[in-house]
């Protein structure tokens, strides 16, 4: 039994050594999981407020900014929103660091959540930098239906957006040869640019115009456009941008004005200011012509022996072979002229066959492409129809909501008018059958003078500003209108007539009205009666009482 006791014991001191091991393990790690969360929450306020940063830089240090927003920890980022803000921003500083993304990995949780959620403003960005994807992949169609729904969703002072986004599909546009709906959307660009006062941005789409005018042969419209953003190019300081609009102005003055003198003078001036008076290599093709056309062969075989290079295009290759070839045979080396000849026509006819196999895909991208801007423009038409019937529906239904208010309150207002000329009345019949009191208090002795008395507030000639001063009012108000209905009707009843019209309405007894108008015989009642039925065009057997009284009921319906 002792053992027993013991084992027992020993059993028990066990059980509380473990049970006090579990719940200090426990302990440790609730302040080890707290501990985890705090740090947990710090890391996402932290990385929620660089983002906050990196917005604020995307625009003017989009490098810089894609440095800091890599510090992000993206799994720190817990909702959706965060991280499709996230999403947008990566897409966003990649494109403006020229990284050009061609999958939609990056920028899929912003789709996912801003195609349904979010402010617009965050949707259009979305749709455009999705559309920036899709071009960088060669997908047109579907870039085009991005740039479509972005152009859907913009702000009306979201300038600069709606620049890129018109700047793009006037790149698209021009690679399917549509000059006029390049010209179109570059001209948005700009506009969009220009209230935005974005002049850098502004310069180039300028200078895109005015090429695609040059396309349309408005040489005219597309100089102005050149010389517009040569300006703002020089303000700027943007080198690169002003030697690009230099070029396209001087081949203008070269090809198409024959200016070869005021070619020369503009370049001279943007070399020396901007290049220490060296030609840049990009321009050794248009002076290749100019010497050609100058006579100058040494230098004109100088600048074409540097000019073309493997990232010339096809065209400007076929140019310099057709100039090779002016140049051998001012030099009368016949030979190798028809050579460059031959060289410029195999490389033409390459090109048309090329050229030939994409003219109907372009032509099906360019119809789908305006099938889309269509579609989305009847939908735009339908969305404002739709709009101007529910704020039609909408109007309605508040004018008849008012319109039943009015009535109602009109109502209340004239019950509430008819409740105190009532009470008014009510009042003044109370004061006056005080004074009634009053006199046959004063008077208990002396009844006859108060039965003369009565009868003098009684009568109608004398009493008329006391006990039936309302007596209009009164019978007007509990009857309808009756009075003001006989006063439109049969404009020529006197006041006096009136009155006797509210006796009868009262129903007051024949030898009280006698009374009233201080009448002896009931004869000159009747005439009373004869008069009025004569004013009011009746005949004489028609009844008063029963005329009037069907008056009442008229009213009353």
């Amino acid at each position: 039994m002792k053992n027993e006791m013991n084992v027992y014991i020993c059993y028990q001191n066990c059980l509380k050594s473990n049970m006090f091991r579990i719940i200090f393990l426990l302990y440790i790690v609730t302040i080890w999981g707290c501990g985890n969360d705090r740090s947990a929450l710090e890391k996402r306020r932290i990385d929620l407020g660089v983002l906050n940063r990196v917005e604020g830089m995307a625009a003017e240090h989009p490098d810089s900014a894609l440095v800091l927003l890599h510090t992000v920890d993206e799994s720190s980022l817990m909702k959706r929103q965060e991280r499709a803000r996230y999403s947008l921003l990566f897409s966003e500083l990649l494109d403006k660091n020229y990284i050009d993304l061609e999958t939609d990995s990056v920028i899929r949780p912003a789709v996912e959540y801003f195609s349904q959620n979010g402010k617009y403003e965050d949707r259009a960005k979305m749709y455009y930098y999705l559309g920036r994807i899709h071009e960088n992949a060669g997908r047109t169609e579907e870039a085009v239906a991005a740039f479509v729904s972005a152009e859907k969703y913009v702000g009306k002072e979201q300038y600069n957006l709606q620049g890129l986004i018109y700047s793009r599909m006037g790149y698209l546009y021009d690679t399917q040869a549509n000059a006029e709906a390049t010209v179109r959307m570059f001209a948005k660009a700009s506009d969009a640019f220009r209230k935005g006062g974005k002049l850098r941005n502004l310069s180039y789409t300028l200078r895109e115009e005015g090429s695609a005018l040059i396309l349309l042969e408005n040489k005219e419209a597309a100089n102005r456009l050149f010389y517009e953003a040569l300006d703002i190019a020089c303000q700027l300081k943007d080198t690169l941008n002003v030697l690009s609009l230099v070029q396209q102005i001087g081949t203008n003055f070269v090809f198409y004005y024959k200016d070869i003198k005021k070619a020369k003078d503009l370049l001279s001036d943007i070399y020396n200011r901007y290049c220490g008076g060296e030609i840049p290599e990009g321009h050794f093709a248009l002076w290749g012509y100019i010497c050609l056309q100058e006579k100058d062969l040494q230098k004109a075989e100088y600048y074409l022996m540097h000019d073309t290079g493997p990232d010339s295009s096809p065209y400007a290759t076929i140019g310099t072979y057709e100039m090779w070839s002016m140049l051998y045979e001012q030099k009368k080396e016949y030979r190798k002229a028809l050579d460059y000849v031959k060289r410029a026509g195999e490389l033409r006819d390459s090109i048309y066959v090329v050229e030939k196999d994409k003219l109907v895909q372009n032509l099906e991208r360019q119809y789908r492409t305006e099938l889309l801007r269509a579609e989305n423009e009847e939908l735009h038409t339908i969305n404002v129809y739709l709009f101007i019937i529910f704020l039609l529906i909408f109007f309605f239904f508040v004018c008849v909501l008012t319109l039943f208010v009015y009535r109602a309150k009109r109502k209340e207002r004239e019950k509430e008018e008819k409740i105190n000329s009532l009470k008014c009345v009510l009042d003044d019949w109370i004061n006056f059958l005080k004074t009634l009191a009053d006199m046959a208090i004063k008077m208990k002795k002396k009844p006859e003078q108060f039965l003369e008395t009565f009868k003098e507030n009684l009568n109608l000639k004398t009493g008329k500003e006391r006990f039936f001063s309302n007596l209009h009012a009164w019978v007007n108000q509990s009857h309808n209108g009756i009075v003001d209905y006989l006063k439109r009707e049969y404009p020529h009843l006197t006041d006096e007539d009136l009155d006797f019209c509210c006796l009868l309405y009262l129903k007051m007894p024949v030898d009280v009205m006698l009374q009233m108008y201080d009448l002896t015989n009931k004869n000159s009642l009747y005439n009373k009666r004869s008069d009025l039925r004569r004013k009011m065009g009746l005949s004489p057997e028609i009844n008063l009482e029963q005329y009037l009284d069907g008056l009442l009921v008229n009213l009353a319906r």
